[in-house]
Order: C-alpha cells, then sequence, then structure tokens
C-alpha cells in the first residue's frame, strides 16, 4: 500500500464521516486508481466503503459496490483510452459524485460535484 495515500484515505474517511457530505474518499480513491492502477486500491474501496457506511448508518455494503464498480469501469476504460489526464479526471470526477450524491440523497448534487471535481483536479495535479 502507498505509504503517501493511507494516512490522506484515513482523513479524507474521518472529514467525509463526520463534518462534510462531499465524496473525499472517492476522489482519493480514483486519483490512487488513476495514478498507481494496482489492484490493492480494490480492497481499500471496499474497506473505505464499509466505514462510511456505518458513518452514515447507512446499509452496509452500498458504498463498497459503487466504489468497486465505478473503479472497475474506470479500469476497463484505461484499456484503450489513456486516464492520467486532466480533462479524463475532471470529467470522472464530475460523473463519479454526481451519481454518488445521488445514491445518497443530497440536496443539490450538480454544484457539489462541480466542488468535487475541482478537489479531485487539485489532488491529481499535487499528487503528479
Amino acid at each position: 500500500m502507498s505509504a503517501f495515500f493511507l494516512p490522506i484515505l484515513l482523513l479524507a474517511i474521518i472529514l467525509e464521516g463526520s463534518l462534510t457530505f462531499l465524496p473525499l474518499v472517492f476522489l482519493v480513491l480514483l486519483v490512487l486508481t488513476v495514478k498507481k492502477r494496482e489492484s490493492w486500491i480494490f480492497s481499500a474501496a471496499f474497506f473505505a466503503g464499509i466505514i462510511l457506511d456505518v458513518f452514515y448508518l447507512k446499509t452496509v455494503g452500498t458504498t463498497s459496490i459503487f466504489f468497486l464498480s465505478f473503479l472497475f469501469l474506470l479500469l476497463l476504460y484505461q484499456r484503450k483510452f489513456e486516464i492520467a489526464t486532466y480533462p479524463f479526471l475532471a470529467v470522472s470526477s464530475f460523473l463519479g459524485s454526481f451519481i454518488f450524491m445521488i445514491i445518497l440523497g443530497i440536496n443539490a448534487p450538480f454544484m457539489e460535484a462541480l466542488v468535487s471535481s475541482f478537489i479531485g483536479l487539485l489532488m491529481f495535479k499535487f499528487y503528479g
């Protein structure tokens, strides 16, 4: 596991579970997947999703299924196109955040997805 992303992922879990509805864990996992493309990311996504479901008091596994499905589709897309670009990350973080917030039942998911996309681009820029 990446020593750089583990503390960031734990911080994102705590922040998202207690302070904000922005999908910070999703953004960290997205950037990690785009940069690393390693199989242990699926395990991290699974456990992070379970922890978030406990924080949200939702059915355990819903968030994990979303994370795993989105990351799997992202890696399938990677086989034909380059995914480590700013336009791809902007679109995928916006769409993923928008869908995730609809699943959570957040009001006004469009504006929050725009903010999430911007945060995802910043993460991508500072990691790379």
